[in-house]
């Protein structure tokens, strides 16, 4: 019961701070304001210089989006293996000695925290810090999604490495394994088909970030779709809107046929050829 009161009285008190109103959007002048915004939206403008630059900025906003996670992957693996709790500490502590179990963990306390920091700053806000270091443009955009993915998927990395059964972990180091053979022959293809899931995830996602950072100038569809909203061209805003859906309804399909197929076929090699993939009971 305390429970229920705690989240109730929760979204009341998040509903009155935001004047939330259910009457709202009916108000008189609200309705008006929607009914110029649809009569001016409809129909789509459809004229072939504004078509080809709505192409042109959606094929932008893809190279943003891949440029951008390429960069995150390439420097949230290293920082993963960095941020990575070993199991097997207190052991490594007495065999390499205090100053080598210092060094690991003060490596692990810096890659956690330039992971945390890089997560916690918004993508548009990455872009906002971009744009006035080197510019407007899609560098811009590129470099945001790279700062935010990094973070994201450095920590995704790390959290799935972890999450390793230590079994397995353990029968690598029984062999006289490095640190470094047990991370690319047990770690990684333990986690390889959840690992590529995560990163496919995170593409999807850097394609709708990419929209969002042209408000801001850092390129791609959304910088047409403010300019176009700021001159009250509503029937540019449905095509690029249009574009958009299209462009969301793409990537959806590709990433559920890769997760569904590619890795699906990852997995079961994994378990077919990884020895030390698979736990003693089977």
């Amino acid at each position: 019961m305390l429970l229920v009161v705690v989240v109730f009285g929760s979204i009341v008190w998040s509903a009155a701070g935001t004047h939330f109103s259910l009457t709202a959007p009916f108000a008189p002048q609200n309705v008006k304001s929607v009914m110029r915004l649809v009569q001016g939206a409809f129909p789509p403008e459809l004229a072939p210089d504004f078509l080809r630059t709505a192409l042109r900025l959606l094929l932008e906003t893809i190279q943003i989006s891949i440029v951008g996670t390429t960069i995150a992957i390439v420097l949230a693996f290293p920082l993963s293996v960095l941020a990575t709790r070993r199991t097997g500490e207190e052991f490594t502590r007495r065999v390499a000695g205090g100053l080598a179990w210092s060094l690991r963990w003060a490596a692990y306390s810096a890659a956690r925290t330039v992971l945390n920091a890089l997560r916690a700053v918004p993508e548009l806000v990455w872009a906002l810090i971009f744009v006035v270091a080197v510019g407007l443009g899609p560098y811009a955009g590129v470099m945001a999604l790279a700062a935010h993915s990094t973070g994201v998927l450095g920590k995704l990395y790390a959290e799935l490495f972890e999450s390793v059964d230590a079994r397995a972990v353990e029968a690598g180091r029984a062999t006289g394994a490095s640190e470094l053979a047990v991370l690319l022959l047990v770690r990684v293809p333990t986690t390889l088909p959840v690992l590529l899931s995560y990163t496919l995830f995170r593409w999807e996602c850097n394609m709708r970030a990419a929209t969002v950072l042209g408000f801001v100038g850092a390129g791609g569809l959304g910088t047409q779709l403010v300019i176009s909203m700021k001159l009250f061209q509503y029937s540019e805003v449905t095509t690029l809107a249009i574009v958009l859906l299209g462009l969301v309804m793409l990537v959806d399909s590709v990433g559920q046929l890769v997760r569904s197929r590619l890795l699906e076929r990852v997995g079961d090699d994994v378990v077919e050829n990884g020895a030390l993939c698979r736990p003693a009971d089977g």
